[in-house]
């Protein structure tokens, strides 16, 4: 049973999206007069409740229709915002659909898209023909009449080696007057290269015994983990500054229970022998806020910095995984320099 470490939410995702794609055609019946065989559902390639990018859903009260498209690669223009330097770029589509008989302010989408097997972040970015999500939370925000469609292009980047891995986005729509309370999960491969498969992680918790766990290891009661941490070269006040991975799994087998958000998730760092307090540069999950999900059977993975005092000797440092103040899990290891 999971600790009160996972903020868990009244709302169930099953039943608060709707597939919409097409149904599969009905079989004919067998000449003869003979009994029909037994059909068997296909395979799915994502765990139950999670759609692949191209497919639709509607909205738990079904006023709304989701129609995200595929990821198609673009090379940024001049003009491109928040494309980091040697990373990949591509754009997708949202078809927002109003179903409801009357005039309704567009949804805000907030999506949290992830890459890869460890759930890292990706990065939005803006370019030519490229807007990004509008601001709908505002006194006069855009608009949709009954049975019309706004559509809305996003831009996503990831590092190169991304290429041909998953990409995981999770929606909780918003409207002017607060969550609607649907969550849905959408994941499709990144262009560029081959599409993998096999990638989702397979976490082998440390025995519950094992109260203080080396990075890398798995906490087996809240399934997250600390990565190492390196030297990420010096602060605006000349101090070393350091990082490391918090990584965090949902083991649910699908996406019928209620979703699990590391929303209040943070760290704290301490180093020596007499357990000092490092100065956290960045400690907040970022970006971690009400809508960031995960998916089930998939990971999300968040970065965190401190720095130590000048003249400190790199050594064994420990960190401990709090939520709203509650330790969750407790890490420890040494600090490795990135030339290494």
């Amino acid at each position: 049973m999971r600790k009160a470490g996972w903020i868990v939410l009244g709302v169930t995702v099953a039943g608060l999206v709707t597939g919409c794609a097409g149904d599969l055609p009905v079989k004919q019946r067998p000449s003869g007069g003979s009994a029909p065989k037994a059909s068997h559902s296909p395979k799915r390639d994502l765990p139950e409740g999670m759609h692949k990018l191209g497919e639709s859903v509607s909205t738990e009260a079904k006023t709304w229709t989701l129609a995200p498209s595929t990821l198609t690669e673009v090379t940024p223009t001049g003009s491109a915002k928040g494309v980091p330097h040697g990373w990949r770029a591509a754009k997708m589509t949202w078809k927002l659909t109003n179903n409801a008989g009357e005039i309704q302010p567009l949804l805000d989408l907030f999506p949290t898209v992830r890459y890869g097997s460890m759930g890292r972040p990706a990065v939005a970015f803006t370019d030519t023909g490229i807007e990004g999500m509008p601001d709908t939370i505002s006194a006069d925000p855009p608009r949709v009449k009954p049975g019309g469609a706004y559509t809305v292009t996003m831009g996503i980047a990831v590092p190169a080696d991304a290429a041909g891995g998953p990409v995981t986005i999770t929606t909780r729509p918003k409207t002017l007057f607060g969550n609607t309370g649907d969550v849905a999960f959408f994941e499709g491969p990144f262009p560029g290269a081959a599409a993998r498969k096999g990638v989702a992680l397979r976490p082998s918790p440390a025995p519950e015994s094992k109260k203080t766990l080396a990075f890398g290891e798995w906490n087996a009661d809240q399934q997250l983990s600390v990565g190492d941490v390196r030297a990420e070269g010096t602060g605006d006040d000349g101090r070393p500054v350091y990082g490391g991975d918090l990584t965090m799994f949902n083991d649910a087998s699908d996406a019928s229970g209620p979703p699990y958000t590391p929303m209040k998730t943070t760290v704290r760092v301490y180093y020596g022998d007499q357990l000092k307090e490092a100065d956290l540069v960045q400690a907040l999950v970022p970006g971690a806020g009400e809508t960031a999900f995960i998916a089930p059977q998939r990971a999300a993975t968040h970065h965190f910095r401190f720095s130590l005092p000048q003249g400190t000797k790199p050594g064994t440092v420990t960190v401990e995984v709090t939520d709203l103040g509650t330790a969750l899990a407790t890490f420890e290891g040494k600090i490795t320099d990135r030339s290494s």
